[in-house]
Order: structure tokens, then C-alpha cells, then sequence
């Protein structure tokens, strides 16, 4: 549990001018939301590409036993280093939520049903595992539902408790007040949320995943498995 406390601090921990520019960072996502064809292209060309690759290094860098908070990604090749991170958070979604977008379409939109809520409950539940095990593995291989199960069996209560974490965060993020000029004011405020999950998901994956395993594709605190 301490070990997961030192999360709090994850943000401002060695390097503490990169949260300063990840802020500066999504205040641009904001400026350039005023206009709406450069604000669309800056977005998903390069600034959401930019903060998903952030936070998936933040997950994998924690796995690997790194204390302090990442560097920004390499900007050397923007398709492997930006977009190909950021299509695997999207196709992270897709895989955890298709059941229920599934079955809210067929259903009419009918999302107030016992059977959508299970959907959605499932979604939430399998997002995490598949997240934290793409960012570390690097490798669509992560969405895996026997790997996911693996996880998930090896420590259910730690899982339990970092899934009420995210979920707790979530809704402190939905929460905070918002409006033009609020929704500007409070993203230091959300960044640091997500900076201390991202935290908090590495240190699953080292304490729980990756050490010692064996399997294709695996990795180690100590990096990537060699081929």
C-alpha cells in the first residue's frame, strides 16, 4: 500500500518541468479547440497522439522499477513514436466496450437495462488489465483475455483495489468544475490525477505481471525480453 501512496508525489518526482510542460501541453489542446479545423487536426495529429504515447511510457517506464516521472516520447518518428500508441488505446477501447456498443445499438439505445450495465461493468473491469499490458508489452498481443485472466488471477484483490482507484479518479476528473475558462483552470489538476494512476498501473505491472515471466513476448522490470 505505501508503495502505491508514493504515487501521489509520482508527478513532480525527479523531473518536475515535465509536468510543468504536459500542463502547457494540454492548455495548447485547448487553445487550438477554438478553431475548429486546426484545432481537429492539432488534436488528433499530434496532441492526443502525444499524451496517450506520454501516459502509456508513464505505465511501461513504472513497470520497468523507473521512481521518477518519464521523459516525453521520442518525436524522431511520428508514426511509430505518436500514432501507433495511440491506435492501441483505441483499439483497447474498442475491444473492452464493444459488447455493450454492441448491444446498446441492437437494443434501440435501450443503455438503461440490467443486461447494457453488465456490459458496461465488464468494459470497465477488462479496460484496465489490457491497457497496462499493451503499454508494457508494447504489442497488440496485450489484449489478450488469457493474458488479461492471468493478471487478474495472480492478484485479485490489488486489481480490485487499482480498478477503484481509476474509477475514483475518473469520477474526481468528471467532477472538478467546468466552463471555459474552469475547464482551463483545472487541467493541472486532471493531468495529475491521470500522472498518478499511470504511476499507480506500473507498479501493478512490476509487482504482479512481468517479473520472471517466461511467455512469447514477455518482459521483465529489467526490460524487454530478448528475441
Amino acid at each position: 500500500m505505501s508503495d502505491y501512496l508514493s504515487s501521489l508525489g509520482y508527478p513532480f518526482r525527479g523531473r518536475p518541468m515535465v509536468f510543468v510542460f504536459s500542463v502547457m501541453m494540454v492548455w495548447g489542446m485547448f487553445l487550438a479547440a477554438r478553431d475548429v479545423l486546426i484545432g481537429w487536426i492539432a488534436a488528433f495529429c499530434f496532441l492526443l497522439p502525444f499524451m496517450c504515447a506520454f501516459f502509456m511510457k508513464m505505465v511501461r517506464q513504472s513497470a520497468m522499477g523507473e521512481e521518477d516521472i518519464c521523459p516525453f516520447p521520442e518525436l524522431d518518428e511520428w508514426l511509430d513514436s505518436l500514432m501507433l500508441p495511440f491506435v492501441r488505446l483505441v483499439v483497447c477501447i474498442i475491444v473492452s466496450f464493444l459488447p455493450f456498443a454492441v448491444y446498446v445499438h441492437t437494443a434501440a439505445w435501450a443503455a438503461d437495462t440490467p443486461l447494457a450495465w453488465l456490459f458496461l461493468a465488464a468494459g470497465v473491469i477488462y479496460f484496465p488489465g489490457v491497457f497496462m499490458r499493451t503499454s508494457v508489452r508494447e504489442r497488440f498481443s496485450g489484449l489478450s483475455p488469457v493474458g488479461w485472466w492471468g493478471l487478474v488471477r495472480r492478484a485479485p484483490f490489488s486489481y480490485a483495489g487499482l480498478l477503484g482507484a481509476i474509477c475514483a479518479g475518473g469520477w474526481i476528473i468528471l467532477n472538478l468544475p467546468s466552463g471555459p475558462l474552469m475547464d482551463f483552470a483545472m487541467a493541472p489538476v486532471k493531468l495529475y490525477v491521470a500522472c498518478v494512476l499511470m504511476n499507480m498501473c506500473g507498479l501493478f505491472m512490476l509487482k504482479h505481471e512481468f517479473a520472471g515471466e517466461e511467455e512469447d513476448g514477455s518482459f521483465s522490470p529489467s526490460g524487454p525480453a530478448a528475441s
